[in-house]
């Protein structure tokens, strides 16, 4: 008897082992000169990281590899605003994403900016990010509030908002969309 268990038991770790989930992967890639977007980054990776069961890869957008890419489950971009428009580096990051094929179709996408003022364009930023996702067949995703409902923002150089340390409202936007896209990443999978 006490062999026959011994049996189950072993052959059931196998099993596990063999057929066991691998955990969502959720990358979150960012370009960030002046590390305000970095900073946000990080904010969104602290919020994925909150969900049990999911892996989080935070990496600069020059430092994605292929392997990364195509294992994420969700994908998440971020770009600071340069005259209203997605940064060169986060658009040729972009224009380089595989299409033969569709392989990032059905994967879960979100965008994050910052800016250097309020008004400054980042929505219609984020909304470049976005649309650019659903050209690939990607499900995208806004933040937890409507206040974020296309993505996390943070203004950096404007008013109260200067300084140098991200305000609290913008990490908050951060953390809810990553945590946000993480929940889903473990039930879309």
């Amino acid at each position: 008897m006490r062999l026959n268990l011994s049996l189950f038991l072993l052959l059931f770790f196998l099993s596990l082992s063999v057929y066991g989930q691998h955990k969502p992967l959720v990358l979150i890639t960012y370009y960030s000169p002046s590390g305000n977007t970095k900073k946000l980054a990080e904010a969104i990776g602290e919020g994925a990281r909150s969900v049990v069961g999911v892996e989080v890869v935070l990496v600069p957008i020059g430092e994605v590899n292929m392997q990364d890419l195509m294992a994420a489950n969700a994908i998440l971009i971020g770009s600071p605003v340069y005259n209203a428009n997605i940064a060169p580096a986060v658009q040729e990051f972009i224009n380089s994403l595989p299409f033969e094929g569709r392989p990032l179709k059905d994967k879960l996408g979100a965008a994050f900016v910052t800016g250097g003022g309020i008004s400054i364009g980042e929505e219609g930023v984020m909304l470049d990010i976005l649309r650019a996702m659903l050209i690939q067949g990607m499900v995208v995703m806004g933040g937890e509030e409507a206040e974020a409902a296309f993505g996390a923002s943070a203004i950096t150089g404007e008013g109260p908002f200067v300084g140098g340390k991200m305000d609290q409202i913008f990490w908050n936007k951060g953390f809810g969309l990553g945590k946000r896209v993480a929940e889903k990443a473990l039930r879309w999978k």
